[in-house]
This record gives structure tokens, C-alpha cells and sequence, in this order.
């Protein structure tokens, strides 16, 4: 019973967090299933929602029991609980978790992402360079069709002094 009241009392202190935060910022609304199962699901004290993605590509959000303290178990697999990987969207709260991995999703292994080379920060750089040369043709056909337009009219001025003359 130690670590529910600890998942309570860590909830708590994020709902807080997130009230502060909430002012400046829209929320994101839940499909109202969704919804009604995370509100159902944060209610009880011995469970915990869980948004389940399967190996079929399947996002499933459950209400899953609490066994001794930080395990769940989720179709006969057991998963680990830990504070630190809750996800949360407004007051709501859930963990992710994938079905073949035991951890919940989380952002704390971002210096091994980092060090794979798959962090998303150095590709701002990219992402610049590929919108910069999407626009540049857009420019160039303009500048070539107004530079057409004034040979042409260039071209009939000529005609017309050398053939009318």
C-alpha cells in the first residue's frame, strides 16, 4: 500500500504543476471513450490506466490492476510502474506501455537516443535546408515566366521597328 500512496501523493503534486501550467495553454481533448476510461481508471486505488501498444500497432487505453506495489499485469504479461514515466494531459494521468518491453515509455533515455544518433534536435538544421529548397523552385519558375513575358515583348518591339520601318 506504501507506493499507491506514493503514486497518489506524486499525482498530486503534477496535478498542481499542471494547473499552473494549464492558464497559458489550450487542452487537448480525449475521444470521449478514452476519456471515460482514464477518469474511471485514476478513480481506483489499486489500478492504473494504461495506454497499451501492441505488437499488431494497436493502441489500447485499460484500467490494469496493481500487483505488490510497482507491477502490473496486462494479458498475462507483466509490465513495471515507476512514477518518473507517468504521462499526463491536463489532470489525467496514464503510462505507456509497449507489449514487448517490461519499462513503461519514457524520456529517460535520451543520451542513448542522443548517442544512436535518432534525436530529433540535430535535425532542425535538415529540416531548414529541405523546406529552403522546396521554395526556391516556386521563385525561380515566377522569375523565369516574367523574364519570357519581357523577351517576348522585347522581341515584338524589334519585329515590329525592323519589318514596319
Amino acid at each position: 500500500m506504501g507506493k499507491i500512496k506514493e503514486l497518489e501523493r506524486r499525482q498530486r503534486e503534477l496535478e498542481s504543476k499542471m494547473l499552473d501550467q494549464e492558464d497559458n495553454k489550450k487542452s487537448f481533448k480525449l475521444p470521449f471513450r478514452i476519456n471515460k476510461t482514464i477518469k474511471r481508471g485514476n478513480k481506483l486505488n489499486d489500478s492504473i490506466v494504461t495506454q497499451y501498444l501492441t505488437q499488431q500497432g494497436e493502441v489500447k487505453f485499460q484500467v490494469a490492476r496493481i500487483i505488490s506495489g510497482n507491477i502490473i499485469v496486462i494479458n498475462n504479461k507483466a509490465h513495471e510502474l515507476n512514477p518518473k514515466h507517468l504521462w499526463k494531459c491536463g489532470k489525467m494521468m496514464w503510462y505507456i506501455h509497449r507489449e514487448i518491453d517490461r519499462k513503461p515509455v519514457s524520456n529517460e533515455d535520451h543520451d542513448a537516443v542522443k548517442e544512436r544518433g535518432d534525436d530529433t534536435d540535430s535535425d532542425v538544421v535538415l529540416i531548414k535546408a529541405v523546406l529552403g529548397a522546396m521554395m526556391k523552385p516556386k521563385k525561380e519558375v515566377k522569375a523565369n515566366w516574367v523574364v519570357g513575358i519581357i523577351l517576348a515583348v522585347v522581341a515584338a518591339i524589334v519585329l515590329f521597328i525592323i519589318l514596319g520601318a
